[in-house]
């Protein structure tokens, strides 16, 4: 049973990026967020950050390999995604927490 659970354990944590159309922006990919970022990001914005859920979307908007857009570190990119509706950054973090089925 070990064996099983950690070979689907590693497969989960090499999820595809899953594509999503975000009205204006077109299609887009977002990934999972694992728990280690979940983690960094409650370590990150301890206290009053006003730019968590900007930092939620950096963590998720990708390329179709996987590889970020945004670097949730960077001023500038938080800045930009920190401007941008909450209906757009809503879908791209649902998409974020489904699963392959859209569950």
């Amino acid at each position: 049973m070990r064996d099983a659970l950690i070979a689907a354990m590693q497969a989960t944590a090499a999820e595809k990026p899953r594509a999503v159309v975000v009205p204006k922006w077109g299609e887009v990919f977002v990934r999972s967020v694992t728990v280690a970022e979940i983690e960094e990001q409650s370590a990150d914005t301890a206290g009053n950050d006003k730019h968590k859920i900007a930092r939620g979307v950096a963590r998720v908007l990708c390329d179709a390999d996987g590889k970020l857009v945004f670097d949730p570190t960077n001023p500038a990119d938080i800045e930009l995604i920190a401007k941008q509706p909450w209906k757009l950054l809503r879908k791209v973090l649902a998409a974020s927490d489904e699963d392959d089925e859209g569950n």
